[in-house]
C-alpha cells in the first residue's frame, strides 16, 4: 500500500528524465515520488543485439510490454519471443533477461513494483557519463538494490 498519495503527472513525448543504462536509453515516466511508492514506469529503447545480463530481482516484480521491435526473453530457462503488443512478467526471484532482435532498436514499457529500480538506473547512468561503467561497477550498483547478475547477456 503506497504511503503517500500519487501525483498527477503529464509528460509530452519529448519530456521526462533520460538515463543511459549500459546500451539502453531509459525515459523515466514515473518513479516512487510520483506514484506514492506504488511502482516505477520506464520507456526503454534497446539497441539491436543488446540487453541486460541474466539477473534476478529480489525486491520487485518486473513487467514488460513490447511497444516496438522484437525481443527474445528468457525467464527461468523458458524462452519467449515477444513482438509488439506482447506482455511478459518476471516475478521477484525469477532469473530473466532479454535481447532486442532485428535491425532496428526496440521499445519496452517496463513497470516494477514496488519502485526502487530508478535508483540503480540513475547511478548506472551517472557511472556511464563519468566513464566508470565497468561490469564490476555495474554489478555493485545493482547489488545495492538486491539485484543479482547471474550470467551474461543473451546473444542474437
Amino acid at each position: 500500500m503506497p504511503s503517500t498519495p500519487a501525483k498527477a503527472v503529464h509528460l509530452a513525448p519529448d519530456e521526462g528524465e533520460r538515463l543511459s543504462v549500459v546500451t539502453d536509453r531509459v525515459r523515466v515516466l514515473a518513479d516512487a515520488s510520483t506514484t506514492g511508492g506504488a511502482c516505477c514506469i520506464f520507456d526503454i529503447t534497446s539497441q539491436p543485439a543488446a540487453g541486460p545480463p541474466l539477473h534476478r530481482h529480489n525486491r520487485d516484480d518486473e513487467f514488460f510490454f513490447v511497444l516496438s521491435g522484437r525481443f527474445r526473453f528468457v525467464r527461468d530457462g523458458v524462452e519467449i519471443l515477444a513482438e509488439p503488443g506482447s506482455f511478459v512478467s518476471c516475478p521477484r526471484g525469477s532469473a530473466h533477461t532479454f535481447v532486442c532482435l532485428g535491425p532496428a532498436p526496440g521499445r519496452l514499457l517496463v513497470v516494477t513494483t514496488p519502485p526502487g529500480l530508478e535508483g540503480p538506473f540513475r547511478e548506472a547512468s551517472d557511472a556511464a557519463h563519468a566513464g566508470a561503467s565497468t561490469p564490476q561497477a555495474l554489478a555493485a550498483i545493482f547489488a545495492k538494490f538486491d539485484l543479482e547478475f547471474l550470467g551474461p547477456p543473451l546473444s542474437v
